[in-house]
C-alpha cells in the first residue's frame, strides 16, 4: 500500500510515537483511507492512501480533496466541542467520539483528551443494507477507536471504550429489564415501533422526529436498573433534556450534511455522538424526518446502535 503523508510545519520530534501510530493504523486497515491528528483544532500531520496524486511543486494551497479533508476536520473538531458543552448539562461526560456516516462514506471524529483528536474517513461505494454492521464502516470505526485508546495509553491513561467496542457482544445480564413498560412521553404512529426499540440495558431513549417535532418518545430511564446512573440529575430532568436535545438534533444533522457532503458524498444518513456514558444517535428517515435513540451504557453503545438500524429500516418509507 502506497501511503502519503504530510506533516505541519510546527510538529517536532514529541509527534514521532503519535504519527507511527497513525502510520500503522491506517496500514492495518485497508477500510480506513485517510488519517489525520489535530492539536486544538489545529493540523497536526495526515496519512492517507486516496488515489488523488501528491500536490505539484509550487501548487496553489487549498484546491485538493486533501486539503479539503483538512479543513473538514478542523470545522469537526470545533463541532465537536462545542456540541461537548451542550452534552455536559445531563452529566453523561465529554463527547469521545464522532460518527458521521453518508451515502458514499463515513467520517470519524475520535478524542484522545480534551484538545486532541483523531479525524479517518472510509470511502464506502458498498451499496444498500443495514448503516450499522457495514464491514467497511465497521473496520475504520474499530480502526480509529483504537487508535485514540493507544494514544490515550501513551499518556498512562486508560480506555473510554469508544464506540463500546471492546465490550461489543457481552453478556450484562439485567434479569428482567426489557420486559417492563416504556415511559411514552408523546405518542404517534411510530409509538409502537418506538417503544418495542427501548430497552433498559442498552437503548433506553428511542423517538421518531419529523418537521421538527417529536413525534413519539419512549424510554426506560426510570428501570430501576438504571439507578446507578442518576446520582447527578433526576430522572425527569434528563428526560426533558433528551426531549429537546432530540428535537434539535434534526439542524445539528443539517449542519453537518452541509460540510460533509461536498468532501464525503451523498446525504448524512446515521451520526452517532458517543460520550463517555453512552451515545446519541440520528437515524434519517427522508427529508425532515428521523429516528433518534439514546443509550447511558458505554458497553451497549454497539448494541444499541444496532436498534437503532433496525428501528430505521422499518420506519424508512419506501423510496425515501
Amino acid at each position: 500500500m502506497e501511503l502519503y503523508e504530510e506533516a505541519a510545519d510546527h510538529l517536532g520530534p514529541e509527534f514521532d510515537t503519535t504519527r507511527h501510530a497513525c502510520r500503522a493504523a491506517v496500514v492495518k486497515s485497508p477500510a480506513l483511507h485517510y488519517l489525520a491528528h489535530y492539536s486544538s483544532g489545529v493540523f497536526d500531520f495526515g496519512v492517507d492512501a486516496l488515489a488523488d496524486p501528491p500536490p505539484a511543486p509550487g501548487a496553489l494551497p487549498g484546491g485538493t480533496r486533501r486539503e479539503e479533508l483538512k479543513r473538514l476536520g478542523r470545522h469537526l473538531t470545533f463541532q465537536a466541542n462545542a456540541l461537548d458543552r451542550s452534552l455536559r448539562e445531563v452529566r453523561t461526560g465529554r463527547l469521545i467520539r464522532t460518527v458521521l456516516h453518508t451515502e458514499e462514506g463515513a467520517l470519524f471524529c475520535d478524542s484522545v483528551v480534551p484538545a486532541e483528536h483523531v479525524v479517518g474517513l472510509v470511502l464506502d461505494h458498498g451499496g444498500t443494507g443495514p448503516l450499522f454492521g457495514h464491514p467497511a464502516v465497521d473496520e475504520a470505526d474499530r480502526a480509529v477507536a483504537g487508535l485514540a485508546t493507544a494514544l490515550r495509553s501513551e499518556l498512562s491513561l486508560g480506555s473510554l471504550n469508544p464506540g463500546g467496542w471492546e465490550t461489543f457482544g457481552e453478556p450484562v445480564p439485567l434479569p428482567g429489564a426489557e420486559e417492563r413498560e416504556p415511559h411514552v412521553s408523546v405518542g404517534d404512529g411510530a409509538a409502537s415501533a418506538c417503544a418495542s426499540a427501548a430497552r433498559a440495558r442498552d437503548l433506553q431513549v428511542v423517538a421518531h422526529v419529523a418537521g421538527g417535532e417529536v413525534l413519539a418518545m419512549a424510554d426506560h430511564l426510570a428501570d430501576p436498573s438504571l439507578g446507578p446512573f442518576f446520582k447527578e440529575i433526576t430522572v425527569d430532568a434528563r428526560r426533558r433534556f433528551y426531549l429537546g436535545f432530540l428535537r434539535e438534533l434534526g439542524d445539528l444533522a443539517t449542519r453537518l450534511n452541509r460540510a460533509v457532503r461536498p468532501v464525503v458524498g451523498g446525504l448524512l444518513l446515521r451520526a452517532v455522538f458517543d460520550v463517555e456514558m453512552g451515545a446519541v444517535y440520528y437515524y434519517r428517515l427522508g427529508p425532515g424526518e428521523y429516528a433518534a435513540g439514546v443509550t447511558i451504557a458505554q458497553s451497549r453503545v454497539g448494541e444499541a446502535d444496532g436498534r437503532m438500524s433496525a428501528l430505521a429500516r422499518l420506519l424508512t418509507p419506501s423510496g425515501s
